[in-house]
């Protein structure tokens, strides 16, 4: 695949169509595709930031991506309610884990740089989070 074959690839993915959003490996026969990935992130509108630092009201989910040891994992920022004044803001990775949980939570605290579009922010069921 040449370059701007890739970068097509990956536009799909980040836009979500005709590719499931998930975890992605960034390596293509032997050649590491992050920093194009990173550069069709940045075309499509997408910023590097902590989930604190994100605006978002609960019932709100953010698309954003998660750069890993040569992964793009595909996921949400949002508030995961477990009582009406109990919850969080949260990065959860779309890939679950064997128990069904997220794969990937990253929560308050948290330093590792996402890559989000707050012009993408859309409405979600706070009661169903793990619907999406």
């Amino acid at each position: 695949m040449n370059t701007d074959e890739i970068q097509q690839a990956f536009q799909s993915l980040i836009r979500g169509r005709g590719v499931r959003r998930g975890s992605h490996k960034l390596l293509l026969e032997g050649r590491d595709t992050t920093p194009l990935f990173l550069e069709t992130l940045f075309l499509e509108g997408f910023k590097p930031a902590c989930v604190d630092e994100m605006e978002i009201s609960p019932g709100e989910r953010i698309p954003a991506f998660f750069i890993d040891g040569g992964i793009a994992h595909f996921g949400w920022i949002f508030w995961e309610v477990f009582s009406p004044g109990r919850m969080r803001r949260i990065f959860g990775s779309v890939a679950r884990n064997e128990k069904g949980d997220w794969a990937i939570v990253l929560g308050k605290g948290n330093k590792q740089i996402l890559y989000t579009n707050i012009e993408l922010k859309e409405l979600m069921d706070v009661e169903h989070p793990s619907a999406f």
